[in-house]
């Protein structure tokens, strides 16, 4: 008995040293692995080969791997004809060419798989740039840069930096590029294993992903002139890219509402389309708004009529099919759109007019029902009020307003007319607290180094939105002083405005032009009760062509340190 009480109790022991040792607790793991995979170079296929042959090459590495986006990871430059064949099988990643595929003679050709190869748990990027010639030689040379968009100055990423060896100018549309690269975030670009020569280079956004530029909704930049690449010559090239504008015309008209009529067009248009109208006693009125054009009609009648669209040499004819006027009136009223806020005045400069927008055309207004009331003690004044002649939906109230003074704004219902005979039916009601003059500032603006022979448009932003715009020709140095401005960090946009068009214009690839120079500047942040003297030149390094010229200088190219930029594309080869 006493054998078997011990027996039972060595069994009771012996468990729970195991229960406990089963339950330790949750495994921490341990830090987080952030090693990439480690390339197993004695199971790889040689890198940096010349007179290769091969139709395939295997990346063997130290630990389980994945694939990921291949089809947009994994670059080839020069760029193939056929899509290679990209797979893995356990740690070790296959490319084979497409039997079909002719690799050309004495080439260097670089493999960037970018963050196609990771590791299978934590996902760390393998870096792998597969480098090989089919000539005796790898080529060494490159070519740096960076693409800039030419109008608003800003870095374009994941675009196509690309040379060419055949120079002819429609190389750009018939054939795939010899070398070419991708830019980075900065907008910046790295061409290795270039061979020596004379080369075209462009710019492209490739929506279509065939190195061609057959899409005119694609952005495309291209350099003046050809360019060397040698040993004793180093490359820094800044191209400006620009879309094409595409041709005008109409996308769409709208007719759901009794008296309006949207025109759609694909783009915004600046040169107005030609319009006319079968006139049958209608009230038209046509507005403006970027991209869409809309006519507001009303007639007694209930007959359809027609539009004619003319753009260019092609007339587009509109059938206006007029839905019930009766159903319309019974489901609307004339009502104001511009956005009041309810118990704070809203702070209104003292030398501009009030402006409400209403949602129709105006008709007329009884003055007698407006009321203007002026400060705490709330005394009538009377205003100067009328239908804005080029804004048909606006109301302007002119008054001298008196600075630091509380203003009370009060429309009977009634007392506004539309076009359609509709009233407001609701009394409007608005405050406005008339700053001081010294909440306010000036900016005296000085543009320098213009061409007499040349239209320029000087244009002041404000939070992207324009503030003024002023066309100069005839003089080196133009002069503006801008008063009465809330205070805040201003831009002055400066456009070389070469075909005199009022406005900036775009280039084109086929008549090799370049789109028109912009000269951009943040101003001094401006303070209340302050002036800024400011001064933008119209003179800027020179673009779509090198930014350096070995030949007149010994200074280093432009942009960012050499090692620094190396060390940012990783060692990618041919861009990242």
């Amino acid at each position: 008995m006493r054998q078997f009480a011990y027996i039972a109790f060595l069994i009771y022991f012996l468990s729970n040293i195991l229960w406990g040792c089963a339950n330790i607790g949750s495994l921490s793991g341990g830090e987080r692995d952030e090693q990439p995979p480690q390339l197993d170079i004695l199971n790889s296929t040689q890198n940096f080969q010349t007179n290769f042959t091969e139709r395939s090459f295997e990346l063997s590495y130290d630990e389980w791997l994945k694939l990921q986006d291949v089809f947009n990871q994994v670059i080839v430059s020069p760029p193939l004809a056929y899509r290679p064949k990209v797979t893995l099988k356990k740690k070790t990643v296959q490319f084979e060419f497409d039997e079909k595929e002719e690799l050309r003679e004495d080439a260097t050709y670089v493999i960037n798989f970018g963050e196609a190869i990771q590791d299978f748990t934590e996902g760390n990027e393998a870096e792998m740039v597969f480098v090989f010639s089919t000539g005796d030689y790898i080529d060494s040379l490159s070519v740096s840069g960076q693409l800039l968009d030419a109008l608003t100055k800003e870095p374009i990423e994941d675009m196509l930096f690309m040379m060419y060896e055949n120079t002819a100018d429609s190389v750009f549309k018939t054939e795939r590029p010899f070398y070419f690269a991708k830019s980075d975030d900065e907008g910046r670009f790295k061409v290795n294993n270039v061979k020596a020569g004379t080369f075209k280079g462009v710019a492209l956004i490739d929506r279509n992903l065939n190195y061609l530029f057959d899409n005119q909704s694609e952005i495309i930049g291209f350099m003046d002139s050809t360019f060397v690449v040698a040993d004793s010559i180093q490359n820094d090239i800044l191209v400006e890219t620009f879309k094409e504008e595409e041709h005008l015309f109409l996308k769409d008209d709208v007719q759901d509402d009794y008296g309006n009529l949207k025109l759609v067009f694909n783009r915004k248009y600046y040169d107005e389309p030609l319009i006319a109208y079968d006139s049958i006693g209608q009230f038209i009125y046509i507005e403006q708004d970027r991209d869409t054009m809309e006519v507001w009609y009303n007639m007694d009648s209930v007959l359809n009529w027609k539009v004619y669209l003319q753009i260019d040499t092609i007339i587009d004819t509109i059938l206006v099919k007029p839905p019930l006027k009766s159903d319309f009136l019974a489901e609307n009223s004339l009502n104001l759109e511009t956005r009041l806020s309810s118990g704070t005045p809203k702070k209104l400069n003292p030398k501009k007019p009030v402006k409400l927008f209403f949602n129709h055309p105006l008709s007329a207004i009884d003055t007698s029902g407006i009321f203007l009331l002026e400060d705490s003690t709330r005394i009538r004044v009377i205003p100067n009020i009328e239908i804005d002649s080029l804004e048909q939906r606006s109301l302007v109230i002119n008054y001298p307003w008196k600075e630091g003074t509380l203003y009370e704004l009060e429309i009977l219902p009634n007392y506004v007319l539309d076009q359609f005979g509709l009233v407001n039916l609701d009394t409007i009601r608005a405050s406005y607290n008339a700053l001081m003059v010294k909440e306010f500032g000036n900016i005296v603006l000085n543009v320098l180094d213009l061409k007499p022979d040349t239209n320029y448009v000087v244009r002041l932003l404000f939070d992207g939105n324009l503030v003024n715009e002023t066309i100069t020709k005839g003089d080196s140095v133009f002069q503006k002083k801008y008063s009465m401005l809330a205070p805040g960090i201003y831009d002055v946009e400066l456009v070389e405005d070469v075909d005199e068009n009022g406005r900036w214009s775009t280039g084109n690839y086929d008549s090799k032009k370049q789109p028109e120079r912009v000269f951009k500047k943040t101003l001094e942040e401006l303070r209340a009760n302050w002036d800024v003297d400011a001064e933008i030149s119209a003179t800027s390094k020179p673009i779509n062509k090198l930014l350096f010229d070995p030949l007149e200088s010994s200074a280093p190219p432009v942009g960012i340190p050499e090692g620094d930029f190396n060390k940012r594309i990783n060692n990618s080869g041919r861009g990242n």
